[in-house]
C-alpha cells in the first residue's frame, strides 16, 4: 500500500512538473521576444520594421530571429537571451546594427 501511494506521486510529479515548465517557457519566450524587438528596433533606428522571423528555446537561452526592414532592404538579426535565475538578459545581438546616423558619421 505505502509502495502503492509513493508510486500515485511520482507519476502525479512527473505529470505535472512538465505542464508548470511549459508555462514557464510560454512566459519566458513572450518577453524575450519583447526584449529583442525594443533592442533591436532602438538599434535599428526610426523608418525601420522588425519583424519575428524564427524562436528556438534552448534550457539556458532563447534565440529569437528577427528581421529587419530598412530603406526597403532586408536583414537577418539574431538575438540570444540568456536565462539565469528567472532572469532573461540579451547576451548577443548578430550581426551588430547601425543607425543611419552612425553608418554617415563613419563614411565622414
Amino acid at each position: 500500500m505505502k509502495n502503492l501511494a509513493i508510486s500515485a506521486l511520482a507519476a502525479a510529479a512527473v505529470l505535472v512538473v512538465p505542464r508548470v515548465s511549459h508555462a514557464d517557457d510560454a512566459a519566458a519566450r513572450t518577453q524575450a521576444i519583447q526584449l529583442c524587438r525594443a533592442e533591436v528596433s532602438a538599434q535599428a533606428g526610426e523608418g525601420a520594421e522588425v519583424r519575428l522571423d524564427q524562436l528556438r528555446v534552448r534550457p539556458r537561452a532563447i534565440r529569437v530571429d528577427l528581421d529587419v526592414w530598412r530603406d526597403g532592404q532586408l536583414q537577418n538579426v539574431r538575438c540570444e537571451v540568456e536565462r539565469s535565475r528567472g532572469e532573461l538578459n540579451i547576451a548577443s545581438i548578430t550581426p551588430p546594427l547601425q543607425t543611419a546616423s552612425a553608418a554617415l558619421t563613419a563614411a565622414q
